[in-house]
């Protein structure tokens, strides 16, 4: 069976000429000229000439002879435009305006990038995927999941410092009860119900982080396969790369915004020193002096707020 394109002929120098496809249809064999990008479809100068005047493909690119596929059966993945456009669905998108910063198809340039110097996709590939931005969005890939593998190292560590700081202080408080415990009674509670109270309010703040992060980072994990997947097919990892850029800038706000929540407050019971003087002083037993650890930032230091005792 022949292959549309391409005519069998015997003898080694005409094994791999390609040839016009409309003219073949007429049985007519002419060789090749060029290649529409958009049809797939070889054609002599005659019907290359005719293919750029008519309407419905005036905006179609044709590759001339140097640059065309040597034959319809070796026409590569990055001729392959599936990305459809999101103004004018039954488009395909294959220009990007460096102007307006934004992905058209052709009817996009007619209406409003006539006075741009737009530039279509497949002649600018080489020079994106080897250049900064590309490589920037690897690089901010890279660091984001460092920075979320350590965010969620930070709130593993305060979930057991909530913990043990909790088991500490009520441990602490009550050796100090075994000396007053009858005065103390009703003192003794009230300081239980504030540590209960701030450990309960810590691990479940803490505890919502959780699924937060994790799920952050399965979206970047998405953004990083779906990049991955694409490095083959130039035009459409170039289109996942754009849309990746404004994914990443939405993930890292998100990141931020988490690491707001991620604080716990730090008490410490302290023995009353006018307690032990006089059992009737009003603040008997002692008081919790308790701080809040401020999230880590990337253009400040953390730091610890007091809050009044209790």
């Amino acid at each position: 069976m022949e292959v549309p394109g391409k005519k069998s002929q015997a003898g080694p120098s005409t094994a791999n000429t390609t040839y016009c496809q409309p003219c073949e249809q007429d049985d007519e064999i002419l060789p090749a000229e060029a290649f529409c990008t958009v049809c797939k479809e070889f054609f002599c100068s005659k019907c290359a000439s005719l293919h750029r005047k008519q309407k419905m493909s005036r905006s179609h690119t044709l590759l001339n002879k140097s640059d065309m596929p040597t034959a319809i059966n070796v026409i590569q993945d990055e001729y392959e435009r599936t990305e459809l456009c999101e103004i004018h669905p039954k488009e395909i998108i294959k220009y990007f305006c460096p102007t307006h910063h934004n992905l058209n198809c052709g009817h996009c340039l007619v209406n409003n990038h006539r006075s741009c110097d737009v530039k279509f996709i497949s002649d600018i590939l080489k020079a994106f995927k080897d250049g900064q931005e590309y490589g920037d969005i690897i690089n901010t890939i890279s660091s984001l999941f460092e920075d979320i593998d350590s965010f969620a190292s930070d709130v593993e560590n305060n979930i057991d410092v909530v913990a043990k700081l909790g088991e500490n202080e009520v441990s602490k408080l009550r050796r100090y009860r075994e000396e007053v415990i009858k005065y103390f009674e009703e003192r003794e509670q009230a300081l239980l119900k504030f540590i209960e109270k701030t450990k309960n309010m810590d691990g479940e703040l803490l505890g919502s982080l959780k699924p937060k992060y994790k799920n952050l980072r399965s979206k970047l994990e998405e953004i990083n396969v779906t990049l991955k997947a694409q490095e083959n097919n130039m035009i459409q990892m170039f289109i996942e790369t754009k849309k990746a850029k404004n994914l990443l800038h939405g993930l890292q706000n998100d990141l931020a915004d988490i690491r707001k929540d991620n604080v716990i407050h730090h008490y410490e019971f302290r023995k009353d020193l006018v307690t032990e003087r006089l059992i009737a002083s009003d603040t008997g037993l002692g008081t919790l002096e308790h701080t809040v650890t401020k999230p880590h930032k990337t253009a400040s230091a953390s730091g610890i707020s007091k809050t009044k005792d209790y």
